[in-house]
């Protein structure tokens, strides 16, 4: 867990600069935050090591490392790719409803009350 804790906590201290993220502009990214109707920026932040899904991955489109997460946001899962870039700072390269595998493996199950 320290290493992905590690990561989030880097993650908000370069979105706390002005300018340090981006979400890369792919169609299923915008369209999928219109529809939910995510504040993309929020949910980043709002990320915990319960969220985390798997990385660090390799970058296979370009240098660095990739961490993903899954998050459930009002009753929905969504997958959320993300890289610490030393020129851009956050990129997001994926915030869309999350459809295939995952691991989760630090998601503690919710119990329902059953008074």
């Amino acid at each position: 867990m320290t290493d992905i804790e590690d990561f989030l906590r880097r993650v908000k201290k370069e979105m706390s600069t002005p300018g340090r993220i981006q979400l890369i502009d792919r169609a299923k990214n915008i369209d999928d935050i219109a529809r939910l109707g995510l504040k993309w920026k929020h949910e980043i932040l709002s990320l915990t090591y319960e969220d985390y899904d798997r990385g660090p991955l390799p970058d296979h489109s370009g240098v660095g490392e990739i961490w993903e997460f899954i998050p459930e946001i009002d009753g929905v899962m969504v997958y959320i790719k993300l890289k610490l870039d030393s020129e851009r700072g956050v990129v997001c390269l994926s915030f869309h409803e999350a459809c295939g595998p995952s691991t989760l493996p630090y998601r503690q199950e919710r119990k329902e009350d059953t008074r």
